[in-house]
């Protein structure tokens, strides 16, 4: 859990360790929509890491940038992808680069995870 604090994330410390609960604790698979980059999902994945059960992790972001005054980004989908790197969860999660609601997106969704349950 101490990880979960250095992540970069427009969410307070309180949000983040209640993903990181519900996530270890929770029944199903993760789906995320607009993680921008990362810190919900660094948090969902280290909680899903250590609940011991097979959690599946899909976390969708349309990407583009963001002039944020705490924490820009010129290509939120690639800092995206180091942030789980750098926190080495990169591997334990499904990145789905497009708009959530598009039909691809949406099928791709679908593939992964159904017929199984998303409990978060």
């Amino acid at each position: 859990m101490e990880k979960i604090g250095r992540a970069a994330s427009m969410l307070h410390l309180d949000v983040l360790l209640l993903i990181y609960h519900f996530a270890k604790f929770g029944t199903g698979n993760i789906l995320e929509i607009g993680p921008y980059i990362g810190g919900s999902t660094i948090a969902a994945a280290i909680g899903a890491r250590e609940s011991g059960s097979a959690k599946k992790i899909i976390s969708i972001e349309i990407g583009g940038r963001l002039k944020h005054f705490r924490i820009p980004s010129r290509n939120i989908f690639k800092d995206l992808k180091k942030n789980l790197a750098r926190f080495g969860v990169l591997e334990d999660v499904t990145l789905i680069n497009g708009p959530s609601f598009d039909t691809a997106t949406t099928s791709a969704v679908t593939a992964i995870c159904c017929p199984t349950i998303v409990g978060l």
